[in-house]
């Protein structure tokens, strides 16, 4: 009888775990991203609440995800890193437009993107997924060098 308990709240308790829909965490084809910020040498541009846009890698091996990459620095001196690829459109060709309010615009279909908080969300448009972001990470050795990856 313990045995029959056991059986039956195992097999309950994966058949609620498998009814769990996976959400991919990408919003537009996957294409690898490897890639260097260095804030206080080649990206010395990318200032406070600022951006800046690479549609492909300046060195060996660096690649830019599927239509280039959107980095934006806060005020408090974070990077976010998102995909210039429209969620909506899903066409490399068509990119986003970062302004100079923290947001970005689709070009072709309008849906304006939040990027200044890290989560690149659809804030209007047809649009219902946010921009694809990526991982930031701050390199320990140097300062002010930034990796980002997918």
């Amino acid at each position: 009888m313990r045995r029959s308990i056991t059986i039956l709240l195992f097999v309950v308790l994966l058949s609620v775990v498998s009814c769990v829909d996976e959400v991919s965490r990408f919003t537009v084809p996957y294409s690898r991203v490897f890639f260097q910020i260095d804030v206080n040498g080649l990206d010395s541009d990318l200032t406070f609440f600022d951006y800046k846009i690479f549609v492909q890698g300046r060195t060996v091996g660096e690649q830019t995800g599927y239509g280039g990459l959107l980095v934006f620095r806060t005020i408090e001196s974070n990077i976010f890193a998102y995909d210039l690829c429209c969620p909506y459109e899903d066409n490399r060709e068509i990119k986003v437009k970062p302004t100079d309010n923290g947001k970005a615009v689709c070009s072709k279909c309008g849906s304006v993107f939040v990027t200044m908080y890290g989560l690149g969300t659809a804030e209007s448009g047809p649009a219902n997924e946010s921009l694809q972001s990526y991982m930031v990470r701050k390199n320990l050795n140097r300062e002010g060098v930034f990796m980002i990856t997918n």
